[in-house]
């Protein structure tokens, strides 16, 4: 894990924004960098796309006590799990 990927995984949840409205009333949201933290802390390059997505969906719902919409989950999981094999 790096400031990259960091600031990588940051874009891809803001853009994402799964908590919709809602983020508004997060004071330290800081465009999810503690989530982008949190899911690169526990992820290696031998992930599987399925197990950076229950990484995501973990992190989030102890964040914010949400369950993500799984297709969009995975495909941020699909995402992140290309730019960490990245050569």
């Amino acid at each position: 894990m790096n400031k990259e990927h960091i600031a990588k995984v940051k874009v891809l949840l803001t853009q994402w924004n799964p908590l919709g409205n809602n983020s508004v009333q997060i004071s330290d949201l800081n465009n999810y960098e503690t989530e982008a933290t949190d899911i690169l802390w526990h992820l290696k390059k031998k992930n599987t796309v399925d197990q950076i997505s229950k990484m995501i969906d973990s992190v989030l719902n102890q964040a914010f006590g949400i369950h993500v919409d799984p297709v969009k989950c995975k495909i941020i999981a699909e995402q992140i799990h290309i730019m960490l094999n990245e050569k």
